[in-house]
């Protein structure tokens, strides 16, 4: 089931892998604030994880993994865990003038309905969330995940929480904060509207995710072809 399904460009949602984890060694003291941040209103991102397209605060107790695509070993979101719970956190691109979450957020709701699932709104910090459940195929278990959206200036955060913070409310406020100090840099490339945005991983992570999954397997050349015309 696609969660995040496409009007225009249909890409593939990436992987999960446990691999590429990097542990926070230090905590930043930050208050609450109206985040998640565009790059060119961020307060600041000194002391922070740089991950290209995201910078994630370190803090205390929390462990920082990589959701990866298996074909390109691109990491394609954060995996942050924190206080029995877990936050994935995907970038996309975004038109300049409207927000995706609305539109997507009633994506969401038909796709999980339709596959046996239930969704509901519920009103947060960042605007209405949507709560699901989601049946596992094949086994007999259900994923209980609170799905966030934010829009910023031609980019799109999707927060998936998912553990003790879905149910726990003094938890899932301190999901919240932790999301209030993120920072999304969608840079200036052209992409196409909702395209899934790598993340740059450290040397290391990259390292790991190579020793388990292996390198990108080299295509060889095919010869010289027409280019495409637009």
């Amino acid at each position: 089931m696609g969660l995040f399904s496409r009007k225009k460009r249909q890409s593939a949602e990436p992987a999960v892998a446990d691999s590429a984890q990097e542990s926070a060694e230090s905590a930043v003291e930050t208050p609450a604030t109206d985040g998640p941040f565009d790059i060119a209103e961020a307060p600041s991102v000194e002391g922070m994880h740089n991950f290209g397209v995201l910078y994630l605060p370190k803090q205390q107790g929390v462990r920082v993994q990589f959701t990866i695509n298996k074909r390109t070993r691109a990491a394609m979101g954060a995996l942050v865990q924190m206080l029995g719970s877990s936050l994935t956190l995907n970038v996309y691109a975004a038109p300049k003038t409207a927000g995706l979450w609305p539109d997507v957020r009633d994506e969401m709701v038909d796709s999980i309905t339709k596959d046996g699932g239930s969704a509901n709104f519920r009103e947060g910090p960042f605007g209405p969330e949507v709560e699901a459940t989601i049946p596992k195929k094949d086994v007999n278990e259900v994923r209980h995940v609170r799905y966030i959206g934010v829009d910023g200036p031609r980019w799109f955060l999707r927060a998936a929480v998912e553990g003790q913070a879905v149910m726990n409310t003094e938890t899932r406020e301190a999901i919240y904060d932790y999301l209030r100090k993120v920072v999304v840099d969608r840079g200036s490339e052209a992409h196409p509207v909702r395209d899934l945005l790598a993340l740059d991983m450290p040397e290391a992570a990259q390292q790991r995710v190579e020793e388990k999954l292996g390198k990108v397997p080299v295509k060889k050349p095919r010869g010289p072809e027409l280019p495409e015309l637009a």
